[in-house]
């Protein structure tokens, strides 16, 4: 692989267009007004070895006959969030397709930057001081690891709710106080006693009547792709999806970079080197 095109986006694949292109030529397509300084524009009917397409939200269009005009059969197709026609598109044409979303290394360092923002949304959005206030983190995925860890180490007192009995047991062994999310008791006393509440569960546990324990005065940041609440609360809530690509594009493009390379490391070993 030695030319690649990357197909629309934000800022992040800019970035990591440029952090590529030390290593590979780097062409950009459908990026508008931004400013693509240091960079080629790609023009339909140019070939390229491999397409990188952006992060792909669930209410983004995107034609994938677009990817005829620049590649050949074999060549490589990385996606964020492959969208559901997209896997028989590329079978059909004879693309090879990969999800770097689905990553562990991706997802790792994406949920880094995500809780580093929502320490940053806590510290600007609130009148008290993180260090002091009583933090509840729902989920304990690898996000709410990473956040529970970041408003530990600002001198917050952190509750995290969880589900699996694992995932208590690991909230316990970090020394947070822990909650089943599913105990209906244990769930609304947290909730009562939150002056922080940061969600990344995708699902509505705060909708109805739950969301009325929940003092006037707290914040909730709503980190996960599906909202926790109906939009009937009478607390304030910001909305903080896609944080990294909003707070740190430079990194969060370096980190889509750092993914697509070692896929295609890993892709040339396996076809021997080449």
């Amino acid at each position: 692989m030695k030319n690649i095109v990357f197909i629309g986006g934000d800022r992040r694949m800019i970035f990591a267009a440029k952090r590529l292109s030390v290593r590979y030529n780097c062409a950009l397509y459908g990026f508008g007004d931004i400013d693509v300084k240091g960079l080629t524009r790609a023009e339909k009917g140019s070939r390229f070895d491999c397409a990188v397409l952006p992060i792909l939200t669930g209410n983004t269009r995107f034609d994938p006959e677009i990817l005829t005009d620049f590649l050949e059969p074999y060549s490589a197709v990385f996606a964020g969030r492959v969208p559901p026609e997209l896997p028989e598109f590329c079978e059909r044409h004879g693309f090879e397709l990969y999800d770097y979303l689905k990553r562990e290394e991706f997802a790792v360092m994406n949920a880094v930057l995500t809780a580093e923002a929502a320490a940053g949304i806590a510290i600007r959005e609130t009148e008290s001081s993180v260090f002091g206030a009583n933090v509840l983190v729902l989920g304990f995925g690898r996000i709410g690891k990473l956040v529970s860890r970041y408003f530990v180490s600002l001198g917050a007192r952190v509750t995290a709710a969880a589900r699996k009995p694992s995932d208590l047991a690991w909230i316990r062994a970090n020394g947070y106080n822990a909650v089943n999310i599913t105990d209906a008791v244990q769930l609304l006393q947290a909730l009562s006693g939150a002056d922080i509440i940061l969600n990344t569960v995708p699902a509505p546990i705060l909708s109805g009547n739950v969301s009325e324990a929940v003092r006037p005065e707290a914040l909730l940041i709503e980190l996960a792709s599906v909202p926790c609440t109906d939009g009937t609360e009478s607390f304030r809530t910001v909305k903080a999806g896609g944080l990294p690509g909003k707070t740190a594009p430079i990194t969060a493009g370096c980190i889509i970079a750092e993914t697509i390379e070692n896929i295609t490391d890993e892709r040339r070993n396996q076809n021997g080197g080449a």
